[in-house]
């Protein structure tokens, strides 16, 4: 990917757009042909805020044959968009991750809850058999476990939150694996035998709409 995003780079800075930078290499279908396409975003535009809306202002198609800059566009003169605009289907993205999220940190705090109530370590384990797991607290028999998993529970909560999260974001960080290996298979594909797998780039184009939350138009720029 970097030798696209290097040739989208060379030829903004030829123009004098120094304040844009290059989005992800994407690809764009014409017709019976194939392109890299490389959109252009303002560098103060937060392309990663859902709420941002952010419609490119520059494009650009490279041949993948011979990796030659064939248009460089500004979208108000030559929009990517030749029809309707797609929308990003982002409030069902949410409701899909948010559910992930809640039933990760329940199945996280439950097994955590289980390892903490029904396992010792070895020493709590002979102090366990000492105590017959039980202690007298305010003159009520308590389960040393239970009592212990009661204390811990907030902070368990709070940071079992910040494992989840950060499990989460990690995933999406990654998802430009796929990404890279799918684009590479489509190219591949397209170079020797002429084949554009329709299903393939349909599963990049979504890739790149939860990549980028808060750019609009990927639809249509991939235009499948």
């Amino acid at each position: 990917m970097d030798k696209y995003l290097e040739i989208a780079n060379k030829e903004k800075e030829k123009r004098g757009l120094n304040d844009y930078v290059p989005l992800y290499p994407m690809l764009r279908i014409d017709g019976s042909n194939l392109y890299i396409g490389i959109m252009l975003t303002h560098k103060n535009e937060q392309v990663w805020d859902k709420d941002s809306q952010i419609k490119p202002n520059y494009w650009l198609l490279i041949d993948i044959k011979n990796n030659e800059i064939l248009e460089f566009n500004a979208t108000k003169n030559n929009d990517f968009v030749k029809s309707n605009l797609i929308n990003k289907e982002i409030d069902n993205k949410q409701k899909e991750i948010s559910k992930y999220i809640v039933s990760k940190k329940l199945q996280y705090k439950e097994y955590l809850k289980e390892d903490i109530k029904n396992d010792n370590l070895p020493i709590q384990q002979k102090l366990a058999e000492v105590f017959n797991n039980e202690f007298i607290i305010d003159g009520e028999k308590i389960n040393i476990n239970d009592y212990v998993y009661a204390n811990m529970e907030q902070d368990l909560t709070q940071k079992i939150d910040e494992l989840v999260d950060l499990v989460v974001v990690s995933k999406y960080n990654y998802l430009t694996l796929y990404y890279d290996n799918l684009f590479k298979q489509i190219i591949e594909e397209y170079k020797n035998n002429n084949y554009i797998d329709k299903n393939k780039i349909k599963l990049c184009c979504e890739i790149m709409n939860n990549y980028y939350d808060g750019v609009i138009g990927i639809d249509n720029f991939f235009n499948y």
